[in-house]
Formats: C-alpha cells, sequence, structure tokens
C-alpha cells in the first residue's frame, strides 16, 4: 500500500501534517534507493570469482575407490553364494528325509554328501528322482525297513477256533463254579 496524500487525508490528517509526512517518507526512500546504488556499485567493482576447473581425482583415490568397489561385490557374491548354499542344503535334505532315511541319521547323511554336484533350478532339485535312488542305494543301512507279520499259522490260537456257540453268562459263571468245586 503506497503512502499518498489522499490516504492521509482520508485518515483525518491536516494537509499541512500530510506534506511533513510526504516529505519525511521521500527523504527515507532516496537514502534507500542510494544505499542500494552504493553497493551495486561496490558489487561490480569487486572482480568476478574465478571459477577453477575441477580436478580429477588422484589415482591414488581412484585407486581406493575402485579396491573398495571391488571389496564390496565380493561381499555381495559371497552373501548370495551363502544363500543359495542354504537353499540347495534344505532342498537336499528334504530330499533325504522323502528318500526314507531315518531323521536321526539325516544330518549324518547330509554332512558326507557331496551337494556341490546337486543343481537347483527354480527353486526345486534337478533330477531329483534319480538323487532319490542314489540316496536309497548309497545309505540303504539308514533306512528302516518297517515289517507287519501276522500270527505265526504254527501255533494257533487256543480255543475252539469259533465253532462252539456263543457262551451266555449264566454258562460261564456254571463253568466256572464247577471248576473250583
Amino acid at each position: 500500500m503506497a503512502l499518498t496524500r489522499r490516504m492521509l487525508k482520508a485518515l483525518g490528517i491536516e494537509d499541512e501534517k500530510a506534506e511533513e509526512i510526504i516529505s519525511a517518507h521521500i527523504e527515507s526512500t532516496d537514502a534507500l534507493k542510494a544505499q542500494r546504488d552504493e553497493y551495486k556499485a561496490q558489487l561490480e567493482a569487486k572482480p568476478a570469482p574465478k571459477q577453477e576447473p575441477k580436478a580429477e581425482p588422484s589415482d591414488e583415490y581412484k585407486e581406493k575407490f575402485e579396491a573398495t568397489e571391488k571389496a564390496f561385490e565380493d561381499f555381495k557374491a559371497k552373501v548370495e553364494g551363502e544363500k543359495a548354499a542354504a537353499q540347495k542344503k534344505a532342498l537336499y535334505r528334504d530330499l533325504i528325509a522323502k528318500a526314507g532315511v531315518d531323521a536321526k541319521r539325516i544330518d549324518a547323511v547330509l554332512k558326507i554328501s557331496d551337494l556341490d554336484s546337486v543343481e537347483v533350478a527354480d527353486g526345486a532339485i534337478k533330477d531329483a528322482d534319480k538323487l532319490v535312488e542314489g540316496i536309497k542305494a548309497d545309505f540303504a543301512d539308514f533306512i528302516p525297513v518297517i515289517t507287519t507279520e501276522g500270527a505265526s499259522v504254527a501255533k494257533p490260537p487256543a480255543g475252539d477256533g469259533g465253532t462252539a456257540a456263543p457262551k451266555t453268562l449264566r454258562d460261564a459263571l456254571r463253568e466256572r463254579y464247577e471248576q473250583k468245586g
């Protein structure tokens, strides 16, 4: 908002006082303008700052950077290799269990197995059926054989073989009483 005579008159300030206010305002703005021009002249008088060309990193820093980058890439490869080995080991453990190896012996079989020859693709072991057959053949001693046997036919169960009529409770009690006798 600009300072004008009309505004001062609307505020109810007399014409003489309004002239004094306006002249004081003009003096302060002229002083500010003079100060601005002085600073502008000082700025133009200063020499422009030199633009130093960007220096290429020294060979020492390049070597450090390359060594650090190589160490990082090696670390990433190591972590990925460990992750792949852990996945391969878990899949092979499941395969050993699927082959029927006793749960107590799975770790022993896993320790002596050659995991380097096992290939994993898409989260599964390649040629899993062949490996299961190989596990069954190589570690047959660790696979328990469970057989069920029926009753011996050479010694049939005692009794009449189920040909007699079932006894009633009265008959069973009478027979027991007669035996004690």
